[in-house]
């Protein structure tokens, strides 16, 4: 609390605010203490990221559900239709991981992470939700230029071995 209140601060980064602390002692919520510290700035930046927690309890859930909700949308190499990158559409052969690829939701064909780079690149951000003046984002690993659809996919397989890791 003490260093949230000794300064202003014209730009607040906080990561992983699921992993914060709801109060920070007597001072209240962290974040909140944080953004006070920008009131000084009329050009000031508040960026807050988080990989979700427990539905129904996230704190970085809830943010977004009260943002323009923007997913990233992105173009099939083949029939061009856009699409947002879902964990149903990649796919492996039996007891293959590592051979996983991602599957097209509109035509089906089979894509490789070459395809997922120049799809990345050709996407687009796409607000879903009424705007209220916070710009909110949603980007999950699928998209990741340093991991391939295999590394993704072999790590859900371990993470299945165990319920709390698959959580």
């Amino acid at each position: 609390p003490a260093g949230l209140a000794s300064r202003p601060i014209r730009v607040v980064l906080a990561d992983e605010l699921d992993r914060w602390p709801h109060s920070a002692g007597t001072e209240g919520d962290p974040l909140k203490l944080a953004f006070k510290r920008t009131a000084t700035f009329w050009n000031r930046k508040k960026f807050v990221c988080s990989t979700p927690t427990v539905k129904g309890f996230s704190r970085i859930e809830d943010m977004y559900d009260e943002s323009d909700q923007r997913r990233f949308w992105v173009p099939c190499p083949e029939c061009e239709d856009f699409q947002v990158m879902q964990w149903k559409q990649v796919q492996w052969p039996e007891g293959e991981p590592e051979n996983a690829c991602y599957y097209c939701e509109h035509c089906g064909v089979e894509l490789n992470d070459v395809d997922k780079l120049r799809m990345v690149r050709d996407g687009e951000w796409r607000a879903e939700g009424e705007s209220r003046g916070v710009a909110g984002f949603h980007l999950n690993e699928l998209y990741s230029p340093w991991r391939s659809f295999g590394e993704i996919a072999e790590d859900f397989v371990e993470a299945k071995k165990n319920p709390e890791t698959l959580r």
